[in-house]
């Protein structure tokens, strides 16, 4: 898989504009992880991506995170968009486990992908 980075360093403060691009058409926009916690996230991006790419045809595949502290935990606010020829596809989710919000929000996407093909 191609892995290609454009905007800041993701070691920076500001981390929010970091974009790394996997493949052709998958993008994560603010994910500034230490490299374990990318690899499950590049896992879980890579099956729903699969996953929705079998119900429909996408142009672009995009996560955006922003991370928020609350006290001593994190707050990680997901957006998923996905661009087909016929619409775009929209999810929003806040967890406090970065893992299972991704998957709640790429499943909403998958769900409405099932249901726009039908």
């Amino acid at each position: 898989m191609e892995v290609e980075t454009k905007g800041k360093d993701p070691n920076s403060c500001d981390s929010d504009n970091y974009e790394l691009k996997l493949g052709g058409n998958i993008v994560l926009v603010g994910f500034s992880l230490d490299p374990a916690e990318m690899i499950i996230v590049k896992k879980i991006v890579g099956h729903y991506a699969k996953k929705i790419g079998e119900q429909t045809e996408y142009s672009e595949l995009k996560v955006t995170l922003k991370q928020s502290q609350k006290q001593q935990s994190f707050l990680h606010e997901l957006s998923v968009r996905v661009t087909t020829d016929k619409s775009v596809l929209m999810a929003n989710k806040q967890d406090k486990n970065i893992y299972s919000g991704l998957s709640d929000a790429l499943e909403s996407i998958y769900s409405q992908a099932l249901h726009q093909g039908k």
